[in-house]
């Protein structure tokens, strides 16, 4: 009696995790197939796209540090600021440079005693004239950094190069000729997409609070340029009072 050979296979797949430090990359492959050509540069532009997206995510986590750090140094200015505006406007008033209704005295206050320690007051002023001059140096930095990099969000859309998704995309197209499994490069893809869908939405989370960012401190510098404008009218007004003393 002859024997009929049984000609349907079981294709055996291996699985193979490849750790990545955003998440690791498992596929399976049929490692009795070769392994063409477009498979290797296709699943070259898999991993590419991880390499890609975790150094922007450290990237971006990076300079929203940054962003909070500057955050805390212009609320400190815009507190230290309001005892200098308090006493320049006193001092103008006394001086004459201003009007005494720009004074917030009511009834209760007209027999209030004001001291300002003059020497204090201006070290206070060249003190917060440097913090600002020396934040600015850092916001420049900050800016220049947020600026490239939504420049080229703009242009190209995102840190992964459209090449690189047409070039797995030969795999789907040639399937049958692929080692990988093309399910588990499915299933794959759809959570790098996952996680990739998570660094975009810090990458608005950065966008957003820069933009208010840099405009609080254009606003804080604005206001502290002024003050420094009066502080030297208010220096000029000493001294020709101390003249008119001698």
């Amino acid at each position: 009696m002859a024997v009929i050979p049984d000609t349907h296979t079981t294709t055996i797949m291996k699985e193979i995790v490849r750790e990545h430090q955003l998440r690791p990359i498992i596929l399976r492959f049929d490692l009795h197939k070769p392994q063409p050509e477009f498979e290797k540069k296709g699943l070259d532009a898999h991993y590419h796209m991880h390499d890609l997206t975790w150094d922007m995510l450290q990237a971006l986590k990076e300079q929203y540090r940054v962003l909070e750090e500057i955050d805390y140094e212009v609320a400190e200015l815009e507190y230290l600021l309001l005892p200098i505006e308090q006493d320049l406007d006193i001092l103008e008033v006394m001086l004459k440079i201003k009007d005494p209704s720009v004074l917030p005295f009511d009834d209760h206050d007209d027999g209030a005693e004001i001291n300002i320690d003059i020497g204090d007051f201006f070290k206070g002023v060249i003190y917060h004239n440097q913090r600002i001059q020396d934040l600015h140096d850092d916001v420049s930095e900050a800016y220049r950094w947020f600026n490239t990099h939504f420049e080229m969000i703009y242009e190209k859309e995102s840190w992964i190069d459209e090449q690189l998704w047409n070039d797995i995309h030969q795999i789907y197209s040639n399937y049958l000729d692929a080692q990988v499994d093309i399910v588990s490069l499915d299933r794959d893809q759809e959570e790098f997409k996952g996680v990739l869908s998570e660094v975009f939405e810090l990458q608005d989370r950065y966008n957003d609070y820069g933009q208010v960012l840099f405009a609080s401190f254009n606003t804080l510098q604005a206001r502290s340029e002024e003050c420094y404008r009066r502080a030297e009218m208010v220096n000029k007004g000493l001294d020709e009072l101390n003249k008119n003393l001698k």
